[in-house]
């Protein structure tokens, strides 16, 4: 029973991570839609959002292959997994994407680069 509910989660994990890339992966092919202009911000911030998109569906991947067919793995070992999986792919695009919302994240982005967040340009 306690292997049945280990994969499951492992599986259920899986599932989870490849909709959030799927999601990460359309939305930035829908930047600058519809105008077509895309802010400084967004220009800097999307190759590393598009290789975080690719290792979350890679560890989407490995967690559904493992959830299907390994042989031995406990519950502690899957949560430090996830957990880990979760704070190298998800909390990074989580702080990316709200960072135009917070007024530190948004000085600092201005300081460190020397340019707007959003000069105002466009539609």
């Amino acid at each position: 029973m306690r292997s049945v509910f280990i994969r499951g989660t492992a599986i259920v994990w899986a599932g989870l991570s490849i909709l959030l890339a799927v999601h990460w992966l359309i939305d930035l092919g829908m930047l600058g839609f519809p105008d077509g202009y895309i802010t400084p911000f967004a220009r800097a911030t999307s190759p590393l959002l598009h290789g975080l998109a690719i290792a979350c569906l890679a560890q989407g991947l490995y967690f559904f292959v493992r959830g299907l067919i390994a042989k031995r793995f406990g519950l502690r070992v899957l949560c430090f997994q996830i957990v880990a999986a979760a704070i190298v792919t998800v909390a990074p695009v989580l702080v990316i994407r709200n960072c135009p919302h917070s007024r530190t994240c948004s000085s600092l982005y201005e300081t460190l680069t020397g340019t707007m967040m959003d000069d105002g340009t466009g539609g």
